[in-house]
């Protein structure tokens, strides 16, 4: 179990729209002359337009591999396992926001940071893969696997069997009561309104926060509003 800092409280943090804007499989997505972008993107689009497949997905009813096969993608000359390969490599190699992640650092030893994601199995299984290497300190960390070493846990909606915003007590309560902690001892980072929302309805607090959208000294206020601290936690600018 993890061995929580002195402070006794933890920072969820949320990942897609708030610490990075990659999608899965963005060596072929990110590239339209590749052989399999057209395919990709128009199977997955059909994934994406269906909730009850797509939740699945993230509830880990459904696997990374069965959305695969069910794909059926013709992969030409490429080995079978090509698609399930690139998604576990490009998983690894997702961009991160680094302007966060300064802010996020600066908690380290006082507060648990957790990434706190509805995401697949793909995703959190990258996470435990880049976590068993524990590459040494990039100076100037760029990905998911660069910055690893920075997040003390993680809660995925695949392990869990919930999404944030329709169970949070299944979602981020388990994880509480596991560590000795209630929701007044926490705070989250997300995008979302509704997450945000059943969160504050549990007791927590929340930062309602968007990559691209809002300027990272809110976040930065934000967080030192709920430490109680009145120095920047990070020298924006």
């Amino acid at each position: 179990m993890l061995q929580l800092p002195l402070g006794g409280r933890v920072v969820f943090v949320d990942w897609h729209g708030v610490l990075s804007r990659d999608l899965f499989w963005t060596s072929i997505l990110g590239s339209a002359a590749h052989p399999l972008h057209e395919a990709l993107e128009a199977k997955l689009g059909e994934v994406f337009s269906q909730d009850s497949i797509a939740h699945s997905w993230m509830k880990g009813t459904i696997s990374s591999q069965e959305i695969i096969d069910g794909m059926a993608i013709d992969l030409g000359r490429r080995h079978p396992d090509y698609l399930t390969r690139r998604l576990d490599a490009d998983c690894a190699k997702m961009q991160v926001n680094a302007e966060l992640m300064r802010v996020l650092c600066w908690l380290r030893g006082t507060t648990a940071i957790v990434l706190a994601t509805d995401n697949m199995d793909c995703f959190a299984n990258a996470f435990e893969q880049a976590r068993s290497r524990r590459r040494r300190n990039r100076q100037q960390p760029q990905t998911f696997e660069d910055w690893v070493i920075v997040w003390d846990d993680i809660i995925c909606s695949s392990d869990v069997g919930a999404l944030k915003s329709e169970d949070p007590d299944r979602f981020f309560g388990t994880w509480l009561r596991d560590h000795g902690l209630d929701f007044e001892q926490a705070l989250l980072i997300d995008d979302r309104a509704d997450n945000c929302a059943a969160f504050r309805a549990q007791g927590g607090t929340t930062v309602q926060w968007k990559m691209g959208t809002n300027d990272i000294g809110e976040a930065d206020a934000a967080v030192r509003r709920w430490l109680g601290v009145d120095e920047p936690a990070l020298a924006v600018g």
